[in-house]
């Protein structure tokens, strides 16, 4: 049987390509490509941005952890009392509850007196509005004259309260001599 001519046609005649469907096609995939690249750079920019947001309230802290120690040093209550929330405790290794206005009271008295203080081994972990710290404390100290030097294990709680990082609680535990 012959072939009509219709189909015959079809297979004599080349299809000439449409440029345009080239170029459209170029097109989709170039702004295809370029929305995933948009999507890619903003998820990046978001992880950058969290982490630079860490890495600020880490080095907020620790400037935080020394303006503290330093206003213990110097005496300076008003610097003192900036670095600690109204509701600030902290909890000693034998079980001792001090809060802020008992510390307070202490510190106006010169009941404490600090002569030198190193922090080492700081750990700063954050979350969202909250951080916590862990580190080493070693100072020469005295608490109504007797000596309260010594190495100490501590952990500080940090709460952001109207834009400003305060200390909410402490605990601090003696650093066992080695045997």
């Amino acid at each position: 049987m012959a072939p009509t001519p219709a189909v015959a046609y079809l297979f004599l005649v080349r299809l000439q390509p449409n440029p345009m469907k080239y170029v459209l096609f170029a097109v989709g995939a170039i702004l295809t490509s370029q929305f995933a690249q948009a999507q890619i750079s903003d998820a990046d920019k978001a992880a950058h941005a969290a982490a630079t947001d860490v890495k600020s309230v880490e080095d907020t802290i620790v400037q935080i952890e020394h303006d503290w120690g330093n206003a213990l040093l110097k005496g300076d209550v008003a610097a003192w009392s900036r670095c600690l929330g109204d509701d600030w405790v902290i909890t000693y290794s034998d079980g001792t509850l001090v809060t802020k206005p008992m510390a307070l009271a202490d510190l106006k008295e010169g009941a404490l007196r600090i002569e030198s203080f190193r922090l080492d081994d700081l750990k700063i972990r954050v979350y969202g509005d909250t951080a916590v710290v862990t580190g080493l404390i070693t100072e020469r100290s005295k608490f109504r004259d007797k000596d309260t030097s010594g190495v100490r294990r501590f952990t500080d709680v940090f709460v952001k309260r109207a834009g400003h990082w305060q200390a909410v609680a402490s605990h601090e535990s003696n650093v066992s001599a080695p045997k």
